[in-house]
């Protein structure tokens, strides 16, 4: 958890006077000291690494422990952990399929079936954040898009899976509001940097020779640049996550709009995505990406 949906989330839910356990990847990291800070005797930093069996095990025997000594019920479990990609088909290499995919989906499938049993004894709820992303595929967006529409359809099963027991699961899904996270900072460009210099030097002949130094140069600047456009503050975001776990009668699914612009283009589309043929959601995504608007809509920090 940096200073992205997770922190800010955190931060909300123990002004609110909840028990939180945040956790972060780092135990060490900048949004795990601040958190520490809180004196409301209610914030518990985890140590947790959803790509690992044993660190998510780990976490859930601090948690047990920690609901069982305290008689408490644990009431949610929010999946927000999450990295971006850009990159076309035939430029990303098969271990960045496969390191986005341990985060964003199989993360969150680890996660919540360690959690399910306490969940489900509180009759609680489990929020899964996607993306915009979720409901509308983007050039040179396969990578995130795949674990964004994995983690929509594990969520809508386990939610039919789970109204037996009057469990509740709700997706959020954010729009343009990338550059109001961590996904632009110093150290996120440094690994956005490295994972294009890696397309490039690991692409075949014939896909360099095909693309050119020059389109993938663009697209990292877009990818850079996004930051421009992208939602000032994730205060949208947060007040969903707050009513998916407060309210007793959440929406399934919160689309929030992002963007500093007239409207939020992303979530204009996958609107449309809903309704339109796919002829006609081809030619207007086309257009609008041609046009040389950046493509990274929304992301998620650890």
């Amino acid at each position: 958890m940096s200073l992205g949906f997770g922190f800010s989330l955190a931060k909300r839910l123990d002004y609110l006077g909840f028990t939180v356990y945040a956790g972060c990847l780092s135990s060490d990291c900048e949004g795990a000291e601040t958190l520490r800070s809180s004196t409301t005797g209610k914030m518990n930093v985890v140590q947790l690494d959803v790509t690992s069996d044993d660190s998510v095990n780990k976490a859930l025997k601090f948690v047990t422990d920690h609901v069982n000594k305290n008689n408490l019920e644990l009431w949610a479990v929010v999946n927000n952990a999450g990295l971006n990609f850009l990159g076309d088909v035939e430029f990303c290499p098969m271990d960045i399929y496969k390191r986005i995919a341990d985060v964003n989906l199989f993360g969150v499938v680890r996660v919540t079936k360690a959690f399910l049993p306490l969940i489900r004894k509180a009759k609680g709820r489990i929020v899964n954040c996607t993306s915009v992303k979720g409901r509308l595929s983007l050039p040179t967006n396969t990578a995130y898009n795949i674990t964004k529409y994995g983690v929509e359809t594990f969520s809508d099963g386990l939610r039919l899976e789970m109204l037996k027991f009057g469990v509740k699961v709700i997706v959020v899904e954010p729009g343009n509001f990338g550059g109001a996270t961590g996904m632009l900072n110093e150290n996120s460009l440094k690994v956005m940097r490295k994972d294009f210099d890696t397309m490039w030097t690991e692409a075949g002949a014939d896909v360099k020779e095909t693309y050119g130094k020059d389109y993938l140069e663009g697209l990292y600047t877009a990818g850079v640049n996004s930051k421009d456009t992208t939602h000032k503050t994730l205060a949208p975001v947060i007040d969903a996550y707050e009513d998916a776990i407060v309210n007793m009668s959440p929406q399934y699914r919160y689309l929030v709009d992002g963007s500093n612009q007239l409207f939020d283009i992303y979530c204009m589309l996958a609107r449309l995505n809903a309704i339109l043929p796919v002829s006609c959601m081809d030619y207007l995504v086309d257009k609008v990406f041609s046009s040389g608007l950046p493509v990274i809509a929304a992301h998620k920090n650890k």
